[in-house]
């Protein structure tokens, strides 16, 4: 096939999924209402019970909830803007054998770039990759969008990056930072392909 070509999606759209959708349109309509504009989130203790009431991971159940709490997310069309400064946070927590640290925030124009350096604490154990499900929640005196910027890494250490929104203030003592389990809920394990024939090139 070319690429040009257009190959046929089949849609088997039928009544029994369209009143699924039209139920999930009204839920959604009505906890837009409900919550007017503010961030409503359940505690640790909801969102394990529903992992084990709906067989969901809890970083899956997070992510759905944290997707309608954004209704309306603000848009950078121009990106983060100008770099204004740079702001040292320099929070750490170890748990469960790796050592977590909020290193620095890139201070924009029109939001902040949060780094997040994870690394193994045991250098001697043998780590192929790190694949955090995770997502920084910034709390303070006002409400903070947070989106996932990027992530890098290998072995025993990774890097994340999350863009927040509005910028964080220069003085980060009222603020809150903490890394919560979040994946997309729609999210499928990476297909992996293993390439172990013998390849001769003549």
């Amino acid at each position: 096939m070319a690429w040009s070509e257009l190959k046929f999606v089949p849609n088997e759209y039928n009544d029994v999924i369209k009143a699924i959708d039209e139920k999930i349109i009204r839920l959604l309509i009505e906890r837009k209402g409900i919550s007017n504009g503010k961030r409503f989130f359940p505690p640790n203790e909801i969102v394990s019970a529903w992992a084990v009431e709906f067989d969901m991971d809890i970083p899956h159940i997070n992510g759905l909830i944290h997707s309608l709490a954004e209704s309306n997310p603000p848009t950078l069309p121009n990106g983060p803007g100008k770099l204004l400064n740079v702001l040292p946070i320099m929070k750490k927590s170890d748990i469960d054998g790796f050592e977590y640290e909020v290193t620095h925030s890139m201070q924009h124009e029109n939001g902040s770039i949060v780094f997040i350096e994870i690394n193994k604490s045991n250098d001697n154990e043998n780590v192929g990759h790190i694949r955090p499900k995770l997502l920084l929640d910034v709390n303070g005196e006002r409400e903070y969008i947070v989106r996932k910027n990027g992530a890098h890494g290998g072995g025993g250490h990774t890097q994340l990056s999350f863009m927040v929104m509005p910028r964080l203030p220069d003085s980060i003592e009222k603020l809150k930072f903490r890394l919560i389990p979040h994946a997309h809920p729609m999210e499928s394990p990476p297909k992996e392909i293993i390439l172990d024939k013998e390849i001769s090139f003549e």
